[in-house]
């Protein structure tokens, strides 16, 4: 149980560093880490309700209804009348944001983790390469024997299924 502890923590802990990454980022471009959060979940659902939001954020409804308002001031959301009821909105992300979120964001991540991976000798970098790859590919197996989908992670884990890295 302590190696899986371990694990556990150190991916929290890298996750932690690319997320403070990504805020310092958003922050040199006026937005604000609430704001952020509330972007993040519209881009992973691609579109959602206020309450929804609320509920995967845990943060008042009227806290998310002002950020989202804001957003929408900024240009970075869209609000849509719900085309089953419509008393609702649907939040999505706005055609110019969707694109830099696309161009930028896995660009940033990266920068972040090449700089700590260049703190590493080369032998170091292909030991830590193939623990990733060995412990994502036995992740992928385990959701699959646990019957959860994982395709919806497939652009973050780019392995094959045999765990080869795709060219």
């Amino acid at each position: 149980m302590d190696k899986a502890r371990f694990i556990g923590e150190s991916v929290d802990f890298i996750h932690r560093y690319t997320m403070k990454s990504l805020q310092k980022e958003a922050e040199e471009h006026g937005v604000t880490i609430p704001q952020v959060r509330v972007i993040g979940d519209v881009f992973a659902h691609k579109t959602v309700s206020i309450k929804q939001l609320s509920q995967n954020l845990k943060m008042t409804q009227s806290t998310v209804s002002d950020i989202v308002e804001r957003l929408i001031s900024k240009g970075f959301l869209i609000k849509t009348p719900n085309p089953k009821d419509k008393r609702l909105a649907d939040i999505s992300l706005s055609e110019r944001l969707a694109e830099e979120i696309d161009e930028n964001v896995a660009e940033i991540t990266n920068k972040a983790l090449v700089g700590v991976l260049n703190l590493l000798t080369p032998n170091e970098q292909a030991i830590v390469e193939k623990g990733m790859e060995l412990l994502v590919s036995a992740v992928k197996e385990k959701m699959e024997v646990e019957g959860l989908d994982h395709r919806e992670f497939i652009d973050i884990l780019f392995f094959s299924e045999k765990g080869n890295r795709k060219k």
